[in-house]
């Protein structure tokens, strides 16, 4: 538990230090920094819920909530991105959620332009929370790693998506109506299935050899 408490204060730390650099004093760097942004790309839509209820559901499903929040976040993503370099995102949001630990990097720093063009905090850079996620998520399965820090890794693998949603939440001037939705109950339901199946398969065959 220290060690899983240590991991917690560290990401926290880094986290309230890094918002010290967040600068809008200069108007000429901020208009530069925009022009900047719409060459490499953001974007106009986005996927909303409360962040709460995200981080719940990531819990409840043992985590593959994510590869839903992944799609359903792609999808819109995609539906409303911009940019004046003239470059498309190639890859549809099936391929992008499925390959979430490889494809956070680049919705993560969309989701940080798209901040910094409304003048919102960003999160942390894409390599932090990228690693974040698929780092957290091997440590989390990896048998052979002492149990405080599997948890840990499960944690910060949870953590990811609650945070970037958090940012993401924080650029309509009032988020949208967010109802729980028959689909998210659905991924859940699918979610049990897949590690009830899991667990049998490995009582079955690894452990019954």
């Amino acid at each position: 538990m220290i060690s899983i408490a240590a991991g917690l204060a560290i990401l926290w730390a880094v986290y309230v230090l890094g918002l010290k650099n967040f600068d809008y004093a200069s108007e000429e760097k901020r208009l530069k920094r925009k022009q900047q942004i719409k060459q490499e790309g953001l974007s106009t839509s986005f996927y909303f819920l409360p962040a709460k209820r995200l981080l719940f559901w990531e819990i409840l499903s043992g985590g593959l909530f994510i590869f839903y929040w992944a799609y359903k976040l792609w999808q819109a993503v995609l539906h409303g991105y911009k940019n004046t370099s003239g470059k498309s995102l190639r890859f549809g949001p099936l391929v992008r959620s499925i390959f979430v630990g490889i494809s956070i990097y680049q919705l993560t720093g969309i989701i940080n332009r798209t901040c910094v063009y409304m003048r919102k905090i960003p999160a942390f850079p894409p390599w932090l929370w990228g690693t974040a996620l698929w780092g957290g998520a091997v440590a989390a399965m990896l048998p052979m790693i002492p149990g405080g820090w599997r948890v840990l890794g499960a944690v910060f693998c949870l953590t990811t998506p609650y945070v970037l949603q958090t940012h993401i939440n924080t650029l309509p001037k009032e988020l949208p109506p967010t109802r729980i939705k028959i689909m998210e109950i659905i991924v859940l339901l699918i979610s049990w299935c897949v590690w009830a199946a899991t667990v049998w398969a490995y009582g079955k065959y690894v452990l019954g050899k």
